[in-house]
């Protein structure tokens, strides 16, 4: 409870601006743990993958591809689903068939991404305008008593200060979770682009 009291009690001295810092807080933390989760589910098919697809194209188990592809999760998996679907196309039509499912997945792998990138922004802008407002409040003190309560002078400036590292905190908090995301990211667009040209070759050569 002690704990409870001085969180509380630190976020009374930061000014009402803290509230909106905290509730922005609160939306990052909830945003990063859904992005987590999300790309938790995620399987990485690894580089015995492609080669396991290979044979079964091979060897003509277009069942046994399937079967393999629903126990995969991710966008690799659901790009290379539409290419089965597709195996009996010209290898440009499965590779534009691809293409697009690849570019149907990119909204779920980037949703809320705009919001963390918002909150980056925000969140130092909203401690910056607490310590506007705290350095404010402790020159009217200064201005109408003087300096014979250097407390209450000093206690402006702690809002101030209070309010810029928090926001800073969220602000650095947020970008390094962002930067994580985005680099999953990259790294799922490029395993899509890869699964992509290399079944397109397997089906190639399965055809010539």
């Amino acid at each position: 409870m002690q704990n409870i009291y001085s969180a509380i009690h630190f976020i009374m001295r930061g000014g009402f601006m803290m509230y909106p810092l905290l509730l922005v807080s609160v939306l990052s933390m909830s945003l990063i743990i859904e992005r987590l989760i999300f790309f938790s589910k995620m399987k990485d098919p690894g580089t015995a993958f492609m080669h396991t697809i290979k044979d079964l194209v091979h060897a003509g188990k277009t069942d046994d591809l399937r079967a393999l592809l629903s126990a995969q999760r991710g966008p690799v998996a659901d790009v290379l689903t539409i290419g089965v679907e597709h195996i009996n196309a010209d290898p440009v039509d499965i590779n534009s068939a691809m293409e697009q499912r690849a570019m149907s997945v990119m909204p779920q792998l980037e949703s809320n991404l705009w919001v963390l990138d918002t909150i980056i922004t925000m969140a130092p802008l909203l401690g910056l305008l607490g310590t506007i407002i705290g350095m404010i409040n402790a020159f009217q003190i200064f201005s109408t008593r003087g300096l014979n309560q250097p407390t209450a002078i000093s206690g402006g400036v702690g809002e101030a200060l209070i309010a810029t590292a928090t926001g800073l905190i969220v602000a650095v908090f947020t970008l390094l979770f962002y930067n994580y995301f985005n680099t999953k990211i990259r790294r799922i667009t490029k395993d899509m682009e890869f699964a992509a040209n290399e079944f397109e070759k397997i089906v190639k050569q399965q055809q010539q």
